[in-house]
């Protein structure tokens, strides 16, 4: 179990500082363009999805580790990436269809990665909406 909480922490400790790196860039890059144009957000809104499946992928990647030193199980016989990449977009943003599960203490990064990808998915929204009121409501 101590296994399984480190590498869940180190999961989320990257996934937050991606999240954080993400955000400065893309401020970088929407200061970079000065006055209104719709086409910013647009790019910016591009570079924060591509930062949440980079994201996905940590969590994923960090399953795969742990199941393959059979820290965790999952609910299905012998999962590939790509179910551990289905399950990890599910919990992450808490769409959680059920029809892969983790079984036992392995359970535990589940309730965590859902917890990270809420709180990062309303840092985006709330980042985004700072942008957007900042440069398309007050400078019209």
């Amino acid at each position: 179990m101590l296994e399984i909480s480190l590498i869940t922490a180190l999961a989320s400790i990257l996934s937050i500082g991606l999240h954080f790196t993400a955000l400065l860039l893309i401020t970088k890059i929407l200061a970079y363009f000065h006055g209104i144009h719709p086409a910013t957000i647009v790019f910016s809104l591009l570079l924060a999805v591509i930062a949440h499946l980079l994201e996905i992928l940590i969590f994923t990647y960090a399953l795969q580790f742990m199941l393959s030193h059979n820290m965790i199980t999952f609910s299905i016989i012998d999962p590939d990436f790509f179910d551990i990449f289905y399950f990890s977009g599910t919990t992450y943003t808490t769409v959680g269809y059920g029809d892969i599960v983790l079984v036992g203490s392995g359970r535990v990064i589940s309730v965590v990665e859902s917890l990270m990808g809420l709180v990062l998915i309303a840092w985006t929204a709330s980042f985004t909406y700072y942008e957007m009121n900042r440069k398309w409501i007050r400078k019209t």
